[in-house]
């Protein structure tokens, strides 16, 4: 059950990608999901905090972006994780 968080999405070119930072019941967790693809780029995994899990998130959606589109990460937009 997800208790607090926050998420980004990133689409570049034909890269569609989802960023994660949440407090939920296995503690605080930052994952990437590669929307496009169905597959998590990188699965959760612990961290300090929601600020500390947005670096993580970043920095994974950061080098995916490099490796297969060649390409910059955007300015992310960081939502409250019960918006849309």
């Amino acid at each position: 059950m997800l208790d607090e968080g926050v998420w980004a999405e990133i689409k570049v070119g034909n890269e569609h990608l989802r960023l994660f930072s949440e407090r939920n019941a296995q503690g605080i967790q930052a994952s990437v999901y590669n929307v496009a693809a169905k597959q998590w780029i990188a699965p959760s995994q612990e961290v300090q905090d929601i600020e500390h899990g947005k670096e993580i998130a970043a920095t994974y959606a950061e080098a995916y972006l490099r490796k297969v589109a060649a390409t910059e990460l955007p300015t992310l937009n960081w939502k409250s994780a019960r918006s849309v």
